[in-house]
């Protein structure tokens, strides 16, 4: 087969315009424009608002490729578009080839007529997404509702785009255009490998591993099928008939290395090469085919040197499975992922797109942003339905890391039509993203959707179109695309929605079973505390807003708008309340700060400790509740928003605070039901059970120790406990509860934090003014305190992170924490003595 490769330099133009401007493939128009200086960075200030004309209009991209009589000798030629974004008309040489209207679908035209020995012209015309879907929902049979923002463009729903373009709550309304995947002619007159997907039988010996190929074929006749693993082959020779086929071999692989989740073990894959030819000689018999399979690759059983079509692709071997159980008393239902047989406490975030102009997003913008939830210590990431499927290099970093992937279909907060041209889209895409996905061990769930049954059942209950709309519901998320997942991968299983309690339109705000989006201390105001009033089985969305750094403000707003309620701040805010809801929390917390830094310092706090309240209380109740992915993991623009990593792949405080809350060993503590003492508990996800001693030391704020307690605890593995408990007011003695604090030591292993108890807000504590000190050596710094100092943050403008921050120091106490960079060892050392700031609370007041 031939391929030529259709990426690189393009050229683009508006629809009317007559200059051509050079662009770059794959990419996007807003990324072109703003190459060509044609426009200025969306992103700064309210630029956005200037530029929704370029959604509003048509373009056309071009460019030219010379080909030669061999090319255009073979029997198939087509054109390969990996992702068109998204409605567009394609010629070659003036004809039209093709015409699309999904961004999510791989798209493929027979253009042998249309092409000619030589200079060759392709054209693609994209025509306005915002035009293109204000025109199809306005002439639907009937309504069909969906959230807007203040900054949005209408139709999103009608439109098989990424919904997130359109506009949404932490996002900006660019509805871009463009080739924005790879695109290339193949040309080949022998069969080709279009897919291929793996089904794995886990047995005690082994694994029995089924390999289906997807194979399109130019005209009837039999081949050679052959695939390796593991140094496993097996060779058939299969019929095969014009056009697309679909055929199955099995390998028995004998003990292999499992695939794990980050934390509960390691991550091998092997190579799995699939390969067909037209060759059948040296191909074993019927009788010789066990043989064969359960042999190591040799000269009995030898892959062709110049197959036809060849195609490899990494896999893990590993057991999965969402174990849904009754619980003994009949009120509710398991949620829980099992790897390899052991029960997965899933740990995480949600992900949207990595930018907002996908032109910028590289396998690095990926892989930073991955690294950083490992490092945190997550085990799974939610692809959440608003944004897109990701590029293959994410999934295979996640494959990498361990980190098992949510992954849900792209429809969010709307409802949708059903009728017969949108659905035969959806089903395309649906079987073309899961053929293309399903071999990656990362995959744990495929899911329908993002709060569109919740927004059916609360949103637009009272719609006069609620028959209807149910209906069009259970048709696309139940028939069209649960089917087509079953018939493409029963391996996995389809969840109808997030959150859903399941199939049959149950209430998907239910505690007891399924899934559950919590968002009622953020959007109602509610204390940290009532995240501890919720018993559910499984959260896949929580979240508090932050600020991010000044540093990233800075490079989008002018110094006079760093204000939170300034006109440009308040355009990087998306969430109408936010910086209201903010401030608020702040004012009952903390004392409010009279600088903006320490004000995005506070915010960052604050967010932190929502977040810890609510992870803490929900692995205190496993196996009960098994898994927390807290909204959202990364941002794709300068703004305020829920994320723990800010734009341009900095962490937050919230993501230091990650690291420590999905610790594999948790120490945590609560106070008891009557208030008056406060329960120790040892949370441990580590396959072996642990022992060790728990200290709690009472201290008072001006440094006095006054009474230290030491208790022998173990836990066994994959519990949690309550370990210990503490009776405050006989620690204290003759000292107030709310003149003391508790600090909280295990152990039993290294990777435990300590943890800090207090009685009163922290606007209420008698803080003293400590003096901290500060050692460098190599990239190690260490911080003592003569005083009790609170959220210590170690800042340092090199590109790098610390090992721990936002940190507490009891009185005399000291931390060395590692500055990981890709730095000079030496430059890091100085630039650490030299530039290093350190902030802690009671420097905000």
């Amino acid at each position: 087969m031939r391929v030529e490769s259709l990426n690189g330099s393009w050229e683009f133009r508006e629809s009317d315009a007559d200059r051509w401007l050079e662009a770059s493939v794959p990419g996007g128009v807003y990324t072109d424009l703003r190459n060509a200086d044609e426009i200025p960075d969306p992103y700064d200030a309210d630029n956005e608002l200037d530029l929704q004309w370029i959604g509003e209009s048509d373009w056309v991209y071009r460019r030219s490729v010379i080909l030669d009589d061999a090319f255009l000798d073979e029997d198939c030629i087509r054109l390969q578009c990996a992702g068109l974004d998204t409605v567009a008309t394609i010629r070659i040489n003036g004809e039209i080839v093709g015409e699309v209207a999904n961004m999510h679908r791989k798209y493929e035209f027979d253009v042998s007529d249309a092409l000619m020995p030589g200079k060759n012209q392709v054209e693609i015309t994209f025509h306005s997404p915002v035009k293109y879907s204000t025109r199809y929902s306005e002439s639907h049979d009937y309504p069909v509702p969906t959230l807007r923002y203040p900054n949005d463009q209408p139709g999103r729903n009608f439109i098989r785009k990424a919904q997130c373009h359109y506009g949404w709550d932490w996002g900006p309304c660019l509805p871009t255009v463009g080739i924005w995947r790879d695109i290339e002619l193949l040309a080949y007159s022998e069969a080709r490998i279009e897919y291929t997907k793996t089904r794995q039988d886990h047995r005690s010996d082994g694994v029995g591993l089924d390999v289906t190929v997807g194979i399109d074929a130019p005209t009837d006749g039999k081949l050679v099928l052959a695939a390796e693993v593991a140094d496993v082959t097996v060779r058939e020779v299969i019929s095969v008939a014009e056009g697309d086929n679909e055929v199955t071999v099995r390998l028995d692989v004998f003990d292999p290395d499992l695939w794990w989740p980050n934390g509960y073990g390691d991550q091998p894959l092997y190579d799995l090469t699939v390969i067909v030819d037209t060759e059948t000689e040296s191909v074993p018999s019927d009788t010789d085919k066990e043989t064969a399979n359960r042999s190591v690759k040799s000269a009995d059983t030898p892959v062709p040197p110049d197959p036809v079509h060849e195609v490899t692709t990494r896999i893990g071997f590993r057991d999965l499975e969402l174990v849904r159980e009754s619980d003994q008393d009949g009120t509710g239902e398991s949620f829980t992922f099992e790897v390899n047989g052991t029960p997965v406490f899933a740990k995480g975030a949600n992900w949207i797109p990595a930018d907002a102009l996908y032109g910028r997003v590289n396998r690095e913008r990926y892989e930073s942003l991955l690294d950083s939830a490992v490092d945190a210590n997550m085990n799974m990431i939610r692809v959440w339905g608003g944004g897109y499927y990701e590029r293959d290099s994410f999934y295979e970093a996640c494959d990498e890391r361990g980190l098992l992937v949510w992954q849900d279909f792209m429809f969010a907060c709307a409802l949708y039509p059903s009728d017969e041209k949108y659905l035969d889209s959806v089903e395309a895409e649906v079987r073309y993203q899961v053929r293309r996905l399903a071999d990656h061990p990362s995959i744990a769930l495929w899911c329908g959707n993002n709060e569109v049954e919740m927004g059916l059942q609360s949103w637009f209950n009272e719609v006069d179109e609620l028959d209807q709309l149910t209906d069009d519901f259970e048709t696309l998320f139940y028939d069209v695309i649960g089917n087509a997942v079953t018939e493409e991968d029963e391996t996995r299983t389809y969840w109808p929605g997030s959150p859903s309690s399941g199939f049959g339109m149950k209430d998907p705000h239910q505690t007891n079973t399924g899934d559950l989006h919590y968002w009622d201390v953020w959007h109602d105001g509610a204390d940290f505390e009532e995240y501890e009033t919720v018993e559910p089985r499984f959260v896949s969305e929580f979240g508090y807003q932050s600020f991010p750094s000044v540093d990233v403000l800075s490079s989008v707003l002018p110094a006079d708008e760093l204000n939170p309620t300034a006109p440009l701040m308040e355009h990087h805010q998306r969430n109408e309340r936010g910086n209201r809801t903010i401030l608020q929390r702040m004012a009952a917390s903390f004392r409010i700060p009279f600088s903006f830094s320490d004000f995005v310092y506070l915010s960052q706090i604050q967010q932190g400790l929502a977040m810890k309240i609510a992870v803490e209380h929900w692995r205190r109740s496993k196996p009960y509740c098994m898994g927390t992915l807290y909204w959202q993991l990364n941002d794709l623009w300068p703004c305020a928003s829920w994320s723990s990593i800010e734009y341009g792949g900095d962490w937050k405080a919230l993501q230091h605070i990650a690291r420590r809350i999905y610790a594999p060993v948790l120490l945590s503590t609560t106070a008891t039901d009557d208030g008056d003492d406060v329960d120790v508990w040892l949370t441990n996800d580590e396959p072996e059970p642990l022992e060790g001693i728990v200290t709690v030391e009472a201290y008072t704020f001006d440094g006095e120790l006054v009474c230290e307690v030491d208790e022998q605890v173990s836990i066994a593995a994959l519990d949690s406990v309550s370990v210990a408990t503490v009776d405050v007011d006989r620690m204290g003695g003759d000292v107030p509860v709310e003149d003391l604090f508790l600090r909280v030591t295990f152990d039993g292993t290294d990777e435990t934090y300590p943890v800090f108890e207090f009685f009163e807000e922290y606007k209420h504590l008698e803080l003293p003014e400590p003096i901290l000190d500060i050692a460098v050596d190599g990239n190690e710094v260490t911080v003592s305190t003569d005083a009790v100092a609170l959220f210590v943050e170690l800042d340092v403008s090199v590109d790098g992170r610390f090992s721990d921050n936002y940190f507490h120091l009891a009185a005399d106490e000291e931390r060395t924490v590692a500055f990981d960079t890709d730095r000079d060892p030496d430059d890091t050392e100085h630039r650490l003595a030299e530039e290093l700031s350190v902030n802690h609370l009671r420097a905000t007041y």
